[in-house]
């Protein structure tokens, strides 16, 4: 609603726009800096700022929250690293309070009107391009700011964010710069690669028997069976309760769930409306609050225009612009004195007697009622059964959870009792691993289901459940709630010489064909330094040089990427001579030798790319000139962190 509501709501959203851009953009964050502040242990000084454990505690809990928003319903929020991300925490508020303080002693500052300006016209609280009281608040709510707390907030971000673009727009880029830029990305080079591949070694080299009886003889345990378990589970889902529930379906029952529903459907309906605020404080007292809106109220039943008479003289900066307006909202949205009187109006254009918010007091308008569909009994009849089955359905489900749980922790090492109390099957899968194999005697579908979950692995092979115990209920996916049993155990055995001699062979020629690769790169690349010829160097290893002329750093068609990364990464060869060196490639290794270099040109780039280039380095340099900047400010305001 107004500016006095947002100056009393609770909290802002992580997904506000003008935060997020403001806020020092993405570098520094979001979120309040000075709330709680008392006598709570100090973290970290930044200047005369104290940032304590309350203060970290917040704003660490907003940071968890952003990041559970980001990740979506399906994300753990166990898997955050809570020291890791309280860390985090404190980096941001550190950042931001040195360029709060910075921009305060520069004079970077808006005011009140600008900021509620900024607010007003921010996408992230407008429905339909107009600015929306329901939802701004909603987003307060969400991330814990204190009303004041936010407004202050916005009001230094928007300060630093200046002094970051003011900052940053000293930075500026010379032609130089991109010419030397281009002349170095479009730069062509002569090179030349003589691949070593493992593949070319291996048909030379043989392995004795000896050799493999010492490798299974030392690695013995590499060589194991995969531990399995064969599984007997019961499960209990909600789709097979839909059917078999017994419920009301009685006309009469299913109609008296419908009329209810409708009367749901009409609170649900949005309103519209418009209203005059004079604020009750300490500048203006109760007397003074109703005479003024009396005396609108007067002069609006003499026929003057309500939007008109809103901007001269309603005290919410947030509406009064607007003409009073308040947008679409439901119930639960505004001050219950407020709702109340609105719900109360009847036709659009009514207008209510002066109403006391703990505000002040307001002159409401109604300016529209939300059309809400209201299907006929008949068409909502076999939804509202369905519905009422569900629910019916999803009750038994879980009382039969519970009783679930009860019947297998008595059995406790079998669940026929189990099964037969609740009218259940036990059901049978063989050689379940923990790497999630297809076991034996289960459809895939179901294997998934089950034995893919991290929660049924880890029960079965947890020392209880190799020990055959009954886990506790575990709930997957599709309403299905299942437990399971060991039923026998398989542990990991050694496998037999004869099981694993070609394996092993194998193995013992990979490292045999990797260690001559090694000595023959080692002695090339001495050779070549030498002063050997390249040709020598081919010949004495049986093998040829690949050559690319003026091959540039990007022609990944003409060389491997290995080979190209480090034939860009070499010196600039002297005249006459060459710059060489070794890559390890995807198939061993490569012998890269560059002979020439040319710088690219400028002139026959394309000119939309040249500009992108200057862009990019214009991007660069301003990042440097600000980190230059934040360094110096970081030393000028003094930042002290606790040991």
């Amino acid at each position: 609603m107004l500016q006095q509501l947002r100056d009393q709501t609770q909290s802002t959203g992580f997904k506000v726009l003008v935060v997020a851009i403001i806020l020092v953009l993405t570098l520094f964050g979001f979120g309040a800096t000075n709330l709680f502040m008392g006598t709570t242990p100090s973290i970290a000084e930044v200047g005369d700022y104290d940032i304590n454990e309350g203060v970290l505690s917040v704003e660490t809990e907003r940071e968890r929250r952003r990041i559970l928003s980001q990740m979506g319903p399906e994300f753990d929020p166990n898997d955050i690293d809570r020291l890791q991300l309280q860390n985090y925490a404190l980096d941001q508020l550190i950042n931001r309070q040195v360029l709060y303080q910075a921009a305060g002693s520069l004079g970077f500052s808006l005011s009140e009107a600008e900021v509620n300006q900024r607010l007003l016209e921010s996408p992230a609280y407008q429905v339909g391009g107009q600015f929306n009281e329901a939802l701004y608040r909603q987003q307060l709510q969400l991330m814990g700011f204190t009303p004041v707390q936010f407004i202050d907030e916005v009001r230094q971000g928007l300060g630093s964010e200046l002094l970051r673009a003011s900052v940053s727009s000293t930075a500026f880029t010379v032609d130089w710069e991109t010419v030397s830029a281009t002349a170095l990305l479009n730069q062509r080079r002569d090179i030349a690669y003589l691949d070593l591949d493992v593949t070319d070694y291996l048909p030379s080299i043989e392995v004795s028997d000896d050799d493999i009886a010492l490798r299974y003889a030392e690695d013995g345990n590499a060589y194991l069976t995969e531990e399995s378990v064969d599984v007997e589970w019961v499960e209990l889902t909600l789709a097979s309760l839909q059917d078999s529930v017994s419920v009301d379906d009685s006309e009469e029952a299913l109609r008296e769930i419908y009329e209810q529903d409708i009367v749901a459907r009409a609170d649900s309906a949005q309103r519209d409306s418009d209203h005059i605020l004079v604020i009750v404080d300490e500048d203006t007292d109760e007397a003074a609050g109703l005479a003024k809106i009396r005396s609108a109220a007067e002069r609006l039943a003499q026929g003057e225009d309500f939007g008109a008479l809103a901007r001269e003289l309603s005290d919410d900066p947030g509406s009064a612009e607007a003409g009073g307006n308040l947008g679409m909202v439901t119930k639960g949205s505004f001050d219950p004195a407020f709702e109340d009187a609105l719900w109360g109006l009847e036709a659009p254009g009514d207008i209510s007697e002066p109403v006391r918010s703990e505000f002040g007091y307001h002159l409401i308008r109604l300016k529209e009622i939300s059309d809400v569909e209201v299907p006929s009994f008949e068409e909502e009849k076999d939804n509202i059964l369905a519905s009422v089955r569900a629910d019916a359905a999803l009750e038994i489900y879980e009382t039969r959870i519970d009783e679930l749980e009860q019947q297998a922790f008595e059995e406790r090492f079998g669940l026929a009792e189990t099964a037969q109390a609740l009218s259940l099957d036990v059901q049978q899968a063989q050689g379940v691993t923990q790497a999630g194999t297809q076991p034996v005697g289960v459809e895939s579908a179901v294997a998934q289901a089950i034995f893919g979950n991290s929660g049924v692995l880890e029960a079965l092979f947890s020392p209880e459940g190799i020990d055959g115990e009954n886990s506790a209920v575990l709930r997957l996916a599709d309403e299905r709630a299942i437990v399971v049993r060991a039923s026998t155990h398989y542990p990991a055995t050694q496998l037999a010489l004869a099981e694993v001699k070609d394996t092993i062979a194998e193995q013992l020629r990979l490292e045999s064909a990797q260690s001559r690769i090694e000595a023959d790169k080692t002695r090339a690349l001495g050779q070549l330094a030498s002063g050997a010829s390249v040709s020598d160097v081919a010949n004495e290893l049986g093998k040829r040089w690949a050559t690319r002329e003026m091959i540039t750093r990007n022609q990944v068609d003409q060389a491997p990427q290995a080979v190209l990364e480090k034939a860009f990464s070499l010196p600039r060869p002297a005249e006459g001579g060459k710059s060489l060196d070794a890559t390890s490639t995807s198939t061993g290794s490569a012998l890269v030798v560059v002979t020439r270099v040319v710088a690219g040109d400028v002139s026959t780039t394309q000119d939309n790319l040249v500009a992108q280039l200057g862009q990019q380095i214009q991007a660069r340099d301003q990042q440097l000139e600000f980190a230059a900047f934040f360094a110096s400010a970081e030393e000028a305001v003094g930042v002290t962190r606790a040991q």
